[in-house]
């Protein structure tokens, strides 16, 4: 328990009867304590008890990032919040089968909060969860060299971008001695997670995040608190060395990122005088406080997570460092960018960086996000991750209509960014994969009543196949090349390529990706033949040529953007959730920016309102 002064006998041991009576109670959803929780999303949560296992978190980050562009991208937390409400929080009863058959699931369209929808406590867990993991899995930038040369080049990568405290190459021991009793000032429990290091050791930030606490302390000695950068995470590392226990240019307020260093292991602490070497073995003493209000962060009331399992997930992610010429400093080898920190490098102001954290949108650019749909059916049993009612199509044109979107099409997108011709001041695009006949027969004629633009992406051989068949079914059904030249016609869909017959599993590829050992030029020649195939069957047929691609599934390789480039393509559409920006002046918009283009996915589970405001689309 972190202490600013010393308390009177008295206030200590009243204080220590508070903490006491927190740390002595059960679990969340133990029996006896399950009525008091939280469910609602307007109220703060009062307790979280995370005794995930290492074994468990490992395995939802697979799957998370093994999944991620793919259109069935598995969310770790919603994975982990899952099983805790299936466990009442209890992990002793984890099995990795529960997660694998979860899992498969999710793969086959599923979506968790549906599979979750009579669990009373899921939304608890995944609100609970989220809290303490929300900031270690996303994307970020990583400088590496290039093959055969030590020229460096910056390379955007997706995982685990939170680092171990420790940097790489240095030893440490731990346990889990979380709870565990302390008796400095008065009797506690630790509330923290001890690494056994050398003095001197490199201790760097687990989160990008605000510095909000620095000096002496009495119990911690040579401290450093750090606010991640959603203000729900409070880092604490302690214990830190004597004389020279920080970085250089730390200060509060600083923004530092994920992995920089800040510190230095020592001994200092359990002294009211400071700079003194109290502690008896040198270590690192780092602790996670959730903070869901703010008056709660200094009360007895206070959340902290034992973290030796998060640590042990941690240890897979070190920083590399190396010792400035000349001083005791230390600073890491490589750059690198969390793309959730987007302007702290550089040491920005706490105020600064809390405006860019919130808005999350570049000054001077226009937004443009791309909804991805796939197909439209009245059947509410047959509706899942990737297929929504027509009625939810028609409020969503409605509610774009309300607050003044209009619909455009990828080739106006390109035309924006590669001519300067004008876009309308609220632009967004309406995407269709796979190019299902209950697109033609429920989405085109809304499309028409509402004066609405989409981009249809076509299968060629469903197209192909569909057209010699007399079988109009809206369960299975793709569109025609009759039905494809209506729509193009009537000027309100825009048809693109999805390949010809690379949608698919069952060959051993996934989608249009580079399979394992396969050589460039053999992914080459597989992947025009296919996706000229298609460009030609187009243009034959309507007289039109795509200049967008869509992945299947989401799948990519590192060469598929130049080998697109190559056919013809000018854009190509991920499965990466987000919205894309565009800057206004025509001078600094790139041709490179339509690659890879970010999408959002339309569950059917949430009422237009929340779908789009959720994703800033107001």
């Amino acid at each position: 328990m972190r202490l600013k002064k010393i308390l009177p006998p008295f206030l200590a041991f009243v204080l220590l009867l508070s903490v006491a009576a927190v740390y002595l109670l059960p679990g969340p959803v133990r029996p006896g304590l399950a009525a008091s929780l939280p469910v609602r999303n307007d109220q703060p949560i009062k307790w979280v008890e995370f005794d995930v296992p290492y074994e468990a978190m490992e395995k939802a980050l697979n799957y998370d990032v093994e999944s991620y562009r793919s259109e069935t991208h598995v969310n770790w937390i919603e994975l982990l919040a899952y099983l805790g409400a299936k466990y009442g929080g209890d992990f002793s009863q984890y099995r990795a089968d529960d997660m694998e058959k979860l899992a498969a699931q999710l793969k086959e369209g599923e979506y968790t909060a549906h599979l979750a929808k009579k669990m009373k406590y899921y939304n608890y867990y995944l609100r609970a969860y989220t809290a303490v993991l929300g900031g270690m899995v996303g994307e970020y930038e990583v400088q590496v060299k290039k093959e055969g040369s030590d020229q460096l080049t910056w390379v955007k990568q997706y995982g685990l971008k939170a680092f171990s405290p420790i940097a790489e190459g240095y030893w440490y021991n731990d346990y889990d001695d979380f709870g565990s009793g302390r008796t400095y000032g008065y009797a506690r429990k630790h509330l923290g997670h001890d690494l056994m290091i050398s003095t001197g050791t490199p201790v760097v930030s687990v989160e990008s995040g605000i510095v909000e606490a620095l000096g002496w302390n009495q119990y911690g000695g040579w401290r450093i608190g750090i606010r991640s950068l959603d203000n729900t995470r409070y880092y604490y590392y302690a214990h830190l060395r004597k004389d020279s226990p920080y970085a250089a240019n730390l200060y509060i307020g600083k923004a530092v990122t994920a992995g920089d260093v800040i510190g230095y292991s020592g001994q200092t602490g359990y002294s009211l005088k400071e700079n003194v070497n109290n502690i008896d073995e040198p270590h690192l003493h780092y602790g996670m406080q959730l903070i869901f209000e703010e008056d709660k962060k200094d009360s007895p009331s206070q959340i902290w997570i034992d973290l030796y399992d998060i640590t042990r997930l941690l240890s897979k992610h070190r920083v590399t460092v190396e010792q400035k010429e000349g001083s005791r400093e230390f600073t890491r080898v490589y750059g690198y960018r969390d793309s959730a920190a987007e302007g702290s490098a550089g040491g920005a102001d706490k105020e600064t960086l809390a405006v860019a954290a919130a808005s999350k949108v570049p000054e001077d650019s226009l937004s443009v996000p791309i909804i991805m749909y796939h197909g439209l059916l009245k059947d509410a049993a047959r509706q899942n991750k990737f297929v929504i009612s027509p009625d939810r199509f028609e409020d969503d044109l409605k509610y774009l209509k309300e607050k003044g979107y209009e619909t455009i099409t990828m080739t106006q997108l390109i035309d924006y960014v590669k001519k300067g011709s004008p876009l309308p001041e609220k632009p967004i695009v309406l995407s269709f994969d796979d190019g299902y006949y209950n697109n033609y027969l429920y989405a085109y004629p809304l499309l028409k009543e509402y004066g609405a633009k989409a981009v249809i992406s076509i299968i060629g051989k469903c197209s192909d196949d569909f057209s010699l068949k007399d079988a109009d079914h809206p369960n299975y059904s793709h569109v025609t090349w009759d039905e494809i030249n209506e729509m193009i016609e009537s000027g309100h869909v825009e048809i693109q390529n999805h390949t010809y017959n690379m949608h698919t599993y069952d060959k051993g590829r996934k989608g249009c990706s580079q399979n394992p050992g396969e050589t460039v030029e053999v992914y080459k020649n597989v992947l025009e033949q296919d996706v000229v195939r298609l460009q030609q069957r187009i243009l034959e047929q309507t007289g039109w040529l795509p200049n967008t691609f869509a992945y299947p599934f989401g799948f990519m390789s590192d060469g598929s953007t130049d080998l697109l480039k190559s056919m013809g393509f000018e854009a190509t559409l991920s499965c990466t959730e987000g919205i894309n920006y565009f800057p206004l002046k025509k001078a600094e918009r790139s041709e490179d920016s339509l690659y890879v283009l970010k999408r959002i996915l339309r569950p059917p589970n949430l009422s237009s309102a929340d779908f789009f405001q959720k994703h800033g689309i107001l």
